[in-house]
């Protein structure tokens, strides 16, 4: 049961953000596109399941994951440029 509560969490939030995103970060976007993005993360889910097990799934999990921290670390930078700028006047 656990398992499930966090997945369902996981996926709304996930499709909550990409929603976001996609509407130009208007946060009252049209609820069948949250349902869009909501069902297209599962259908995704299931066919790195089916095609090569867990494997695959954290094999594209890992693959994802080091793009995002290159982002991360250039959104850190720019946000203490941005701190600093700020500081100075």
């Amino acid at each position: 049961v656990l398992v499930i509560v966090f997945f369902v969490t996981s996926s709304d939030s996930g499709s909550l953000v990409i929603d976001t995103i996609t509407a130009g970060g208007k946060l009252d976007a049209p609820v069948p596109q949250r349902v869009f993005w909501a069902v297209f993360e599962g259908l995704v889910a299931i066919a790195l399941m089916l095609g090569g097990g867990l494997a695959s799934l954290q094999a594209a999990a890992v693959a994802t994951g080091f793009p995002f921290a290159i982002v991360l670390v250039v959104m850190c930078f720019s946000l203490w440029r941005g701190l600093a700028a700020e500081s100075r006047g």
